[in-house]
């Protein structure tokens, strides 16, 4: 009895915008869980660099946008029962029974929802190895390993259910019918003493920007996060303060004073609603658009790999192999293992050869040492001594991030010291040996590449190792078109769903106007312009917050006015075109027939 009062109490458009909600983030779960299935399996490893951390954070912005729309989407959701609520304290219902009936209809909700966010998963993830298998992934997804990405999923909105759950019972706890009605006024004034927030946005924006110097990835991502976090205090309070200053100008504030405060109270009224349509569009300007005009670099000698071969050799044999085939060309330098304090083993060459490696003169004192850091992922963590022996220990005077073997290859050489020549003459009989080729060694790599796959051996090919890293990037930009596509579509499905939401109160609203006077055009252009400034103002923050970020990603590369002109701005255009054809098919569909049936009324 309780359940069937509950289905026929439900509104169905309130429930669908909570329902959307739930369904987006299962359904991005799966997909994120079906992806990183196949990449456990087939591997993106370390062969993409950065573009597997790009990838990442793609799916970790859209999933964290998910959950803060869930939360917005309950918050409305909840709302909306407030007048539910209060009529059925007026007809005399225990809070029990209140509890237990809000209970069943949030439980019947969040279960259907998620059952269908599963099934849209599902085929999202089916429709992705489809995808993946077109471009020849031949990918093998076995019934145990889809009955592990769905139980990661039930658990992780389990988890979200029970941080929702008591929310909900507590914002009906202890309320009577005029605390109730409170909450339903609007608190007019409230922006007079917020709008200074504003500044407190603009300081995280700056911040941000200061950050972004950095050349670290970790860095890079994090100024990413305080950026968003600063626009949307901006977003929050920018208005009330923009209003503010507004009214100084009083002839112009007057003569615009319902447009302006219409638009700002829609603006205030969707903030948190159109902040994360804004992080959907920013994450397929960026992630998309960075991973379509990204490519590997090409097998010729660069700043990030100047060798075609680099080897680490113990074995003579393997020695005399690497001699014979580097020939005259090739660079030979000694290296000996030496310990850090924690006992990890790091290999030292001599200051002599690192100046001939480098061309830059480098003189050490007997007890000094420098550390080199090759790798572009992690900052430099400078040690304080390396040792030789118990006799032999170096102090590290000086630390610095630079390329001299190839960007975090081989292995054993992310991170290197240079120790003097002296030093490391009492150890040339346990030496190993460094070997280094420029050029393209295809030939090399076919005639030598099977041999050296002995231990003690470090090899690094560079035309092997781009080959692998192309493939990889392709398996990357299927992913991250896949995730764009989706994001782009959930923008337009939670635009649809706010237009769905303020159509009652347009309706009203024109339909008032009408009768004293105002005309079809009319209504039929201010009702879309209403809303075509809430799309070109998220897409233009949008623009400029990827074109912020993509700058300071292609700086430094040779070719990053060429690729920001040519690859990105197209695709920069591409994007604004689907939101144009978007919204004039809302214009037609939405705007136009709601516009009819005003004038029919």
């Amino acid at each position: 009895m309780l359940a069937k009062m509950v289905y026929k109490n439900m509104d169905k458009k309130n429930v669908l915008l909570y329902s959307f909600s739930i369904i987006l983030s299962v359904a991005l779960e799966m997909v994120f869980g079906t992806a990183f299935m196949v990449n456990d399996k087939y591997g993106l490893n370390e062969k993409t660099g950065s573009m597997n951390w790009l990838c990442t954070m793609f799916f970790l912005a859209a999933g964290v946008m998910s959950i803060f729309f869930i939360l917005y989407s309950t918050a409305y959701y909840v709302r909306t029962k407030n007048k539910d609520y209060s009529l059925l304290l007026m007809l005399g219902s225990s809070r029990k029974f209140i509890f237990k009936f809000f209970s069943v209809e949030f439980l019947f909700s969040y279960a259907f929802s998620l059952v269908l966010g599963i099934l849209a998963g599902g085929l999202f993830s089916a429709l992705l190895l489809f995808i993946l298998d077109l471009f020849q992934y031949l990918v093998a997804v076995s019934v145990p390993d889809v009955v592990q990405v769905i139980k990661l999923v039930i658990k992780v909105n389990l988890m979200l259910f029970l941080l929702e759950y008591p929310l909900v019972l507590l914002y009906f706890c202890k309320r009577n019918l005029s605390e109730m009605r409170l909450r339903e006024m609007k608190k007019e004034g409230r922006h007079n003493r917020t709008c200074f927030l504003v500044i407190g946005g603009i300081v995280l924006i700056t911040a941000s920007m200061r950050l972004l110097r950095r050349s670290e990835l970790p860095y890079r991502f994090i100024s990413m996060g305080i950026c968003l976090a600063g626009v949307y205090m901006v977003m929050s309070y920018g208005g009330s303060l923009v209003l503010m200053l507004l009214k100084l100008f009083k002839n112009f504030y007057y003569k615009h004073m319902v447009t302006l405060n219409e638009f700002y109270y829609q603006f205030k009224r969707n903030c948190r609603l159109l902040f994360i349509m804004l992080v959907l569009s920013f994450a397929v300007l960026y992630f998309t658009g960075g991973s379509v005009i990204s490519q590997m670099p090409e097998d010729v000698d660069s700043p990030i790999y100047p060798y075609g071969f680099v080897g680490v050799i113990q074995d003579g044999g393997m020695r005399d192999m690497a001699r014979e085939m580097m020939g005259r060309d090739g660079i030979e330098i000694p290296a000996v293992k030496g310990y850090l304090c924690n006992g990890t083993a790091v290999f030292c060459i001599s200051d002599r050869d690192y100046s001939r490696l480098t061309a830059q003169e480098l003189r050490l004192e007997d007890t000094e040492a420098v550390w080199i850091n090759e790798s572009t992922m992690l900052d430099i963590e400078k040690p304080e001594f390396i040792c030789l022996s118990e006799e032999k220990v170096f102090t590290v005077t000086k630390g610095q991030n630079e390329i001299v073997f190839g960007t975090e290859k081989p292995d054993s050489l992310w991170q290197f010291a240079v120790l003097p020549e002296a030093a490391l003459a009492d150890y040339q009989d346990e030496a190993y040996s460094i070997f280094a080729k420029n050029g393209s060694l295809q030939k090399e790599f076919e005639q030598y590449g099977y041999c050296f796959q002995e231990n003690g051996t470090d090899i690094f090919w560079r035309c092997a190792f781009l080959k692998d890293a192309d493939e990889n990037m392709a398996y990357v930009k299927i992913i991250s078109i896949f995730a764009g596509v989706f994001c782009i579509f959930s923008f337009f499905g939670i635009f649809a769903l706010k237009l769905q939401g303020d159509m009652p109160l347009l309706n009203q609203k024109y339909r008032i106007l009408h009768h004293i006077g105002m005309s079809e055009k009319s209504i039929y252009k201010t009702m879309s312009s209403e809303y075509r400034k809430l799309i070109v103002i998220l897409v233009a923050l949008s623009l400029l917050l990827s074109d912020v970020y993509m700058a300071a990603e292609m700086t430094g590369t040779d070719t990053a006015f060429e690729d920001f002109i040519c690859k990105y701005i197209p695709f920069q255009i591409i994007f604004v075109c689907f939101n144009v054809m978007y919204f004039c098919w809302i214009k037609k569909m939405v705007f136009k027939k709601n516009t009819e049936i005003i004038m029919s009324e």
